[in-house]
């Protein structure tokens, strides 16, 4: 059986297209926390001025480049599932205003059905 488009850690993390659950889109918002992590763990942990401070935060930066895309594709897919304007995505990048905009994208239900995204992501076999 094909899959679907829209399906696998690809679309998932770096798609444009379709919907996304609010429990997915948490899990995926918690790995990216957890890759981000690391190096900073990396960091605190290294002497200040020092090889390992240096590569620490070469890391992070490796690793924030993607992440940052990822969040923001998933946010606009995230903000289609719920009925939501994509162009909210913006109000991620505002220090105060991010924090309480996550907490919406997180508890606004889902749109019932399929919309012009995409079949709701709760359906079987999504």
């Amino acid at each position: 059986m094909a899959r679907r488009p829209g399906s696998g850690m690809r679309w998932l993390l770096f798609g444009v297209s379709g919907r996304l659950s609010r429990r997915t889109y948490a899990w995926a918002l918690l790995f990216w926390t957890l890759v981000l992590a690391i190096p900073i763990s990396a960091a605190v942990g290294a002497a200040p001025d020092s090889t390992a401070m240096a590569m620490a935060g070469f890391g992070f930066l490796l690793a924030f480049l993607p992440a940052a895309w990822s969040i923001a594709v998933m946010s606009i897919k995230r903000l289609r599932d719920a009925g939501l304007p994509a162009i909210l995505v913006g109000v991620l990048i505002i220090p105060a205003a991010s924090t309480f905009m996550l907490l919406i994208m997180m508890i606004w239900p889902s749109v019932k059905g399929p919309n012009r995204h995409g079949p709701a992501p709760d359906q079987p076999g999504y």
